[in-house]
């Protein structure tokens, strides 16, 4: 599994891609969608969008889509040719069958997130087309249609785990084998997810607390788990629907709310 991304600090960075599309999507000359147009009733008109209430309809019924889940009714909402930009390659759609098939490898969650998130009065807008979120999506006029024309999608190995930012998981993961391995058990116990699970010969153990999760520190965090944490490479671990597995099992990382940490110790 290729690693996600290098950790220079726990600051939020935003990922930039290589290729065509992003290159030219994500030029810096993007300005808030209430300065582009010398028209101020219709902020959109830099993009080629003449009546502003075409992007808003349309942009309403995009999140609707997205938000009921449904692909088909996405598909239809694309400007084709679209292309997709994914771990430094460039894809491009030409279809609704082909758009269809690959729906959850192009709409990932973090980019449905970030979408869903965006106020229409608050995008980013140049002559290129309309910028959703960070560079998630680029929506614009292709043969006339308006639609998503690019979609950009961070690598995130995680994402299956429901982790959504891969740089957080690993900044923690690496936190987490810093502090078991100095003993601090206060620091170990910020990363633990509550209630934590502790099995140990068919029987589970629930720790409700950071302070209960403290006292019994030494009978939670074995030496066969310790050795099973420090022993494990971030860009091996495997990865599934439960969480993130580290060793054979003797720890489940997961992401809970906003909280990524162990929610599952196995003795």
């Amino acid at each position: 599994m290729k690693k996600a991304a290098i950790i220079l600090s726990f600051s939020i960075v935003t990922i930039v891609f290589s290729g065509p599309a992003w290159a030219e999507q994500g030029s810096n000359t993007s300005t808030p969608a209430s300065v582009t147009s010398s028209d101020s009733s219709n902020p959109y008109e830099v993009a080629g969008i003449n009546d502003p209430a075409e992007f808003t309809t349309y942009f309403a019924k995009l999140q609707k889509a997205v938000k009921g889940n449904k692909p088909a009714e996405v598909a239809d909402l694309i400007s084709y040719p679209m292309n997709l930009n994914k771990d430094n390659k460039k894809y491009v759609f030409y279809n609704k069958n082909e758009f269809n098939k690959k729906y959850d490898r192009i709409f990932t969650s973090s980019v449905r997130e970030n979408l869903l998130a965006q106020k229409a009065d608050k995008v980013f807008v140049n002559y290129q087309g309309i910028m959703v979120g960070d560079g998630d999506l680029w929506i614009g006029k292709q043969n006339n249609k308006l639609g998503v024309i690019a979609v950009n999608v961070t690598n995130n190995p995680y994402e299956v785990a429901g982790i959504k930012n891969p740089i957080v998981f690993e900044h923690n993961f690496s936190l987490l084998q810093k502090n078991v391995k100095a003993g601090k058990k206060s620091e170990v116990a910020s990363l633990m997810v509550y209630p934590l699970k502790v099995n140990h010969n068919g029987k589970t153990m629930q720790i409700k607390t950071k302070k209960d999760f403290i006292a019994k520190y030494d009978k939670i965090i074995t030496a066969k788990v310790k050795q099973a944490l420090l022993a494990q490479k971030v860009d091996q671990v495997f990865v599934n629907w439960k969480g993130v597995m580290i060793g054979n099992g003797e720890l489940w990382i997961g992401q809970v709310g906003e909280q990524v940490g162990v929610f599952v110790i196995n003795q």
